[in-house]
C-alpha cells in the first residue's frame, strides 16, 4: 500500500513524500524532487508491487509550474509530461492500466478560469487531450478511474457563475474522446465530486460534498452509475 503527499523543510520549500505499508508498518521511501521551486504529490495509483504511479506538481523558477509524474518499479523515477508553456498544470488524480496512464487535474492561467486537464496514453508518451468545460467558468478534475469495460472516468466540479455555486462534473473518455456525462444537479447548492471508484464486476461510485439549503454546512454526496 502506498500513500503520497509533500513535506515542507525549514526554509519553506516543499518536497515529494511517499510512504509504503509492508503489512506491519509504514516507512518513508525516497522519491525524486525535480522542481527547484518545490514539488508536491496529490494522487497515487498502484497496478502491482512494482508498477505504481504518483502525480502532482513541480515548480521551477517562474511561470509555469508543470506536471510531476513519477513511476515506481524498484525505485521512483520521473516520467516526461506533455509540455504546455502557456499554463500552469496541476494534476490532482491518476488512473492506469498495464499499458496506459491517465492524469487529470486543472490548467491554470492568470487571465482565464481554470479549465479541465487530461493527459493520457502510453506512460512514456502522454499527450494532452481535448476535454469539455461547462459554462465557461472554473472547471476542475480531482479523481479518475478506469472502468471494467476500459472506459475512463474523471470527476470534479464546474462553477456556475450565475448563482455562484459549483455543480458536480463527470467526464467519460473512450479512446481519447471525452464527453460530459449527465449526472444529478443540485440547483443553488454548492456541490462537487472528489473521487471515483470502479466496481470489479461493473458499476461506478463517486463521492464528494454538497451544501445545505438551510445552513452553511456541507454534507456527503454519493452518486452511483450502474
Amino acid at each position: 500500500m502506498w500513500a503520497v503527499g509533500a513535506q515542507q523543510d525549514a526554509s519553506g520549500l516543499w518536497h515529494t513524500l511517499t510512504e509504503h505499508w509492508d503489512g506491519s508498518g509504514w516507512s518513508v521511501v525516497p522519491s525524486v524532487d525535480p522542481g527547484a521551486g518545490g514539488n508536491q504529490f496529490y494522487a497515487v495509483k498502484a497496478n502491482g508491487p512494482n508498477d505504481v504511479y504518483a502525480v502532482g506538481q513541480q515548480a521551477g523558477s517562474g511561470f509555469p509550474n508543470t506536471a510531476l509524474i513519477e513511476h515506481w518499479e524498484t525505485a521512483w523515477s520521473v516520467l516526461a509530461s506533455p509540455p504546455d508553456a502557456s499554463a500552469t498544470i496541476l494534476p490532482l488524480g491518476v488512473t492506469a492500466t498495464d499499458s496506459t496512464l491517465t492524469v487529470v487535474g486543472q490548467r491554470e492561467t492568470d487571465t482565464a478560469p481554470y479549465t479541465t486537464y487530461v493527459a493520457a496514453g502510453a506512460p512514456s508518451a502522454l499527450t494532452i487531450q481535448s476535454t469539455p468545460n461547462i459554462a465557461g467558468e472554473e472547471n476542475d478534475l480531482f479523481g479518475a478511474v478506469t472502468a471494467a469495460d476500459g472506459t475512463t472516468w474523471t470527476v470534479g466540479w464546474a462553477l456556475d457563475i450565475t448563482p455562484s455555486v459549483h455543480a458536480p462534473l463527470i467526464l467519460k473518455g473512450v479512446h481519447g474522446e471525452w464527453s460530459a456525462a449527465a449526472n444529478p444537479r443540485f440547483p443553488n447548492l454548492d456541490s462537487g465530486l472528489e473521487a471515483i471508484a470502479a466496481v470489479p464486476g461493473g458499476g461506478l461510485w463517486a463521492v464528494g460534498v454538497t451544501s445545505s439549503a438551510t445552513t452553511e454546512s456541507y454534507t456527503t454526496l454519493i452518486e452511483y452509475h450502474p
